[in-house]
């Protein structure tokens, strides 16, 4: 994950902590410490008569990591209430941290959380975030929109370390069939057809979703092909036939 000790404020749920009067803080002696690679887990299987267990998969928890974040200032009950509706949202939140705006984190906070304090309403709280995968990720990317008249080949670059599944916007221009082909790969294709003039099409290539604006109609049975991808660590030539407008929204994937 990218060093995130010395930076003292941060962005979570929308709100810069700068608006709570609220640092990121180490409260550890010398260097820092933190954690480069989420735990690993071995799935294997052991066969009876063989010491050598038979290996089949490696499974990544998502990323925790521990914040301590110190008021600048005195607190009051009602700024800790503040503070509380802010962090402990229940579902997941970008966080990002000021100098570090393109890794951002998908968390909330779990476990337990302390409020250390002198007595004198000066003090820090200590929290927990867990992600919602083993991943760090780009902030939204959002491609042009393209006009495409019969045919039009285009290039996205993904830089991060796995390939992605991004979401896709369509707006069919007359009646007809879109084509959808990844020539970088292997000249995969992904074609839906029978749209019709000014159909709105959203596509969810990750959870293999397809959803249209026509009203009672369902494209599931009009898909050919498997949804596209953006192959990591390289630009992506795509190749798009059919009228339309279209537009790609993504996020890339890093470990660090």
């Amino acid at each position: 994950m990218p060093t995130i000790k010395e930076k003292l404020y941060f962005t979570y749920n929308g709100r810069s902590s700068r608006d709570f009067g609220l640092i990121h803080i180490n409260t550890n002696n010398g260097m820092f410490e933190e954690t480069l690679v989420p735990r690993r887990n071995i799935r294997e299987t052991k066969i009876r008569g063989n010491d050598k267990p038979i290996h089949y998969e490696v499974e990544h928890d998502p990323i925790e990591f521990p914040m301590e974040i110190a008021f600048e200032g005195e607190f009051t009950d009602e700024l800790i209430e503040e503070v509380i509706d802010w962090l402990f949202t229940d579902y997941y939140c970008e966080l990002y941290f000021e100098g570090k705006e393109n890794r951002v984190f998908i968390c909330m906070p779990v476990d337990d959380t302390n409020l250390i304090h002198n007595g004198l309403q000066q003090g820090y709280v200590t929290l927990t975030m867990r992600c919602n995968s083993p991943y760090i990720y780009s902030p939204i990317i959002l491609t042009p929109l393209e006009t495409v008249t019969t045919s039009k080949t285009i290039t996205i670059t993904n830089n991060g370390f796995k390939d992605i599944y991004p979401e896709i916007s369509i707006k069919k221009i007359g009646s007809g069939n879109i084509e959808i082909k990844n020539i970088t790969d292997n000249n995969k294709t992904f074609l839906i057809q029978n749209l019709v003039n000014g159909e709105d099409i959203y596509l969810n290539c990750e959870q293999e979703i397809i959803e249209t604006d026509a009203i009672g109609v369902y494209h599931y049975g009009d898909i050919v092909g498997d949804f596209p991808k953006l192959i990591k660590r390289t630009t992506n030539t795509i190749k798009i036939t059919g009228d339309c407008q279209i537009q790609f929204r993504f996020r890339e994937k890093y470990r660090f």
